[in-house]
C-alpha cells in the first residue's frame, strides 16, 4: 500500500494561531495524540481493549500499543514530508490501514490515502478523534480498509467518557 497524503496541505490551528511552520504544528499534533494514552486508556465500542503509548521514537514520531477483542497491534505515527501526520494501523504485524491527521480546529480529523482532504459542506471528515482524545470515529463508506461497524461507522470510546 502506497502512501499518499490527502491533495491538500493539512491544516493545524497552531499554525492559523501562532503563525507556527507546518512541521512543528505536526510535531505538536503527535505529542498531544500520544500524551492522550502516556497512560493505559481503556476503550470500548466496536472493539474493546486498551491503549498506550509505550515511547516515542524521536520528537517527531511515537507508537502506540494496544490490545484488543479484535486483535493487537501497534499506531505509528510520523511526520510526513508533506507536513501530514501519519499513522499506521498494523493488527498482528499486517498494515490495515493507514490515515492521514490534521488538526483544524478542536476534533481531530483524518483521511484515507489519496483522499481530496475536503471536508462536505454541513458534514464531517471520514475520521475524527474528539478535542480530548476521549473517542474516535470512522466514516466506514468513506475509509476504505475500516472495518464496519454499527451503522456504517466504526467507533470506540474511553470508558470513562
Amino acid at each position: 500500500m502506497r502512501a499518499a497524503p490527502p491533495q491538500r496541505a493539512p491544516h493545524y490551528t497552531d499554525n492559523e494561531q501562532y503563525g507556527w511552520d507546518l512541521r512543528q504544528c505536526a510535531i505538536n499534533l503527535i505529542a498531544t495524540l500520544s500524551n492522550w494514552v502516556s497512560d493505559p486508556v481503556e476503550f470500548t465500542g466496536d472493539a474493546n481493549g486498551r491503549i498506550w503509548r509505550v515511547r516515542e521514537d524521536d520528537r517527531s514520531g511515537a507508537r502506540l500499543f494496544f490490545t484488543s477483542d479484535k486483535g493487537d497491534g501497534v499506531i505509528e505515527l510520523s511526520v510526513h514530508e508533506s507536513c501530514w501526520v501519519r499513522a499506521e494501523l498494523q493488527v498482528g504485524g499486517e498494515l490495515k490501514f493507514r490515515a492521514w491527521i490534521d488538526d483544524p480546529y478542536e476534533e481531530k480529523e483524518f483521511w484515507p490515502d489519496g483522499a481530496d482532504g475536503v471536508t462536505p459542506p454541513n458534514g464531517d471528515a471520514p475520521g475524527r478523534i474528539s478535542k480530548r482524545g476521549r473517542w474516535l470515529q470512522i466514516d466506514c463508506a468513506r475509509f476504505p480498509g475500516a472495518a464496519v461497524g454499527e451503522n456504517g461507522y466504526w467507533s470506540v470510546e474511553d470508558i470513562l467518557y
